[in-house]
This record gives C-alpha cells, sequence and structure tokens, in this order.
C-alpha cells in the first residue's frame, strides 16, 4: 500500500491511501482535493470511502465538494456522522457508514477499522487501512494515546501519528536555539520566537483537549517502533513546532531501523513538503 500525506495541520488535512485497485481518503479539509489528486496522478475513479476522523473544519473543509465529484461513501463514526449532517457538511443525498470501533467495514479490496481517539469534538476516531498485506494507521487529532489506541497501531506497518506542539514552546513561547536545522525548510535564521503567542484558554485546550506534543509522541514512538517500521508525523502546530524539532524528538526515541517522516505546513507545503511512502 502507498500512503501520501496530502496537507496536514491547523490549514487542512488530508491523507490518501492505495494499493494496486483501490483507494480511501482520510479527511477532506484541503481545498480542490479532486484536483490535487490529478495534478499527483493520484486516481480517484477508484475512491472506495472517505473516511472522517471528527467534525472540525480543518479536516472536513472540502468534504461536500469532495463527495459531488465522487462516487464514495462517508465512514465516520455515529457522534460525527450527526455533525456532519447537521451541520450541512456533506451533502444531504451522501451515503454514510456508521463506523464502530474494531468492527471492519469492507471497501473494495480494502478493510477500514475505527478506534476511539481522544479531543474535543463529538466522537472523534482513528483509522487503520488493512488490505491483507499491509496495514497502515492514522492518529490525529488525540491529547493522549491509551493502551488500547497503542495495541491497534503497534500491529500495523506504518503509522501517520501527531506531534502537535512542543512543549518549551508553549511553556516559554519560544524555541531552544538549535544547533542543526536539518530537514527543516524553515528560514527562522536562529530566531527562537514563535509567530503568535497564544492567550491561556488556547494552550490548555489543546494540552488537555486537543493535541499531542512532541514529547508525547516521541514516547509512544519509543515503544511503536519496535514494531512499526515507518512513522510519519503530522499535524505540525505551524506556531509552536517546527518540522525540525519534531524530527529530532522521534528520531532519537525511536528504534533502529524504523524510518520517521515529517509533514508540516510551511507557505511552500504542497511542492516540498509532500510526504509519500510505501509499505
Amino acid at each position: 500500500m502507498e500512503c501520501v500525506i496530502l496537507a496536514s495541520g491547523s490549514k487542512g488535512n488530508c491523507i490518501y491511501i492505495k494499493n494496486e485497485t483501490d483507494s480511501v481518503i482520510i479527511d477532506a479539509g484541503l481545498g480542490y482535493i479532486k484536483r490535487t489528486l490529478d495534478n499527483f496522478h493520484l486516481r480517484s475513479d477508484n475512491l472506495r470511502a472517505v473516511c472522517i476522523t471528527h467534525e472540525h473544519s480543518d479536516h472536513t473543509r472540502s468534504a461536500k465538494a469532495l463527495i459531488k465529484a465522487v462516487s464514495a461513501p462517508v465512514i465516520a463514526s455515529g457522534g460525527t456522522l450527526y455533525a456532519l449532517v447537521q451541520n450541512n457538511i456533506i451533502p444531504a443525498y451522501a451515503k454514510i457508514i456508521e463506523s464502530r470501533e474494531a468492527s471492519p467495514i469492507e471497501a473494495g479490496g480494502l478493510e477500514i477499522t475505527s478506534f476511539k481517539t481522544y479531543h474535543d469534538a463529538v466522537e472523534p476516531c482513528g483509522f487503520v487501512i488493512d488490505d491483507g498485506d499491509a496495514r497502515i494507521g492514522v492518529c490525529l487529532d488525540t491529547h493522549k494515546v491509551s493502551d488500547k489506541m497503542f495495541a491497534v497501531l503497534s500491529n500495523c506497518d506504518a503509522v501517520v501519528l501527531e506531534s502537535n506542539y512542543s512543549t518549551f514552546a508553549m511553556k516559554n513561547d519560544s524555541f531552544p536555539k538549535c544547533l542543526e536545522c536539518r530537514h527543516c525548510g524553515a528560514e527562522c535564521l536562529g530566531d527562537a520566537c514563535v509567530k503568535r503567542i497564544y492567550p491561556r484558554y488556547l494552550k490548555d485546550r489543546i494540552k488537555n483537549d486537543g493535541h499531542l506534543s512532541n514529547e508525547v509522541s516521541s514516547e509512544v514512538i519509543a515503544e511503536l517502533s519496535k514494531d512499526v517500521g515507518k512513522i510519519a508525523l503530522a499535524h505540525l502546530s505551524e506556531n509552536y513546532n517546527r518540522p525540525n524539532v519534531a524530527r529530532t524528538s522521534a528520531e532519537n526515541a525511536a528504534a533502529e531501523g524504523c524510518e520517521i517522516y515529517v509533514s508540516d505546513q510551511l507557505p511552500e507545503y504542497r511542492e516540498r513538503r509532500l510526504v509519500r511512502f510505501t509499505v
């Protein structure tokens, strides 16, 4: 299977996963998804499902347009489907399929299984895509990884895992000075300051009911990487994280042989930061 992270972060999230015959999309927060798929020569005629992790706009902004462009059902938890319908986020005629934790859904030659996550949404979830030969897990927008979540993800061959913010930056409104800005792409020129200081209530929301820090993500990676060969860091904060900071934290924690990828939302994202890997 191949995983292509088309976008990840507060500006929009969209992940495309395919094998030789079938494909699915997880989240539709990126504008012009159909056009983007065409630009990257990714097939949409074999799209079997649009999976939605939760109803927030950075994950659903283009859901209606995408569903109008392709004939694929929407798969989400019962609570998320309710929010999508009630808020007119998906077309009234869209076919919907409720996902239940640990209950696989057949989507062509792919099997889609959801698992509970922890975020300030109605009923958020993550997904595992399985084609019989490989499994890819996607875990975004959660402030913790439970034992049950870890058990699900450790059975995957690759995992897309949130690494949203630096704890140091969130506490100090600045980054530690980098000795080497490898793999970054952000021309910070040694500027350690964050772009915009968040108010306390927003910081508390992110930490307590929103997202995983680099540090917690790395703790998960330390154990997960014993079984999982490829891990892609996703949903990096544009303000309180930097790709080199997240990568260094993850690589220092990962077991030998585990490949680390980083998806960020820099201005030149589509041209330079597309994450694409095969398992």
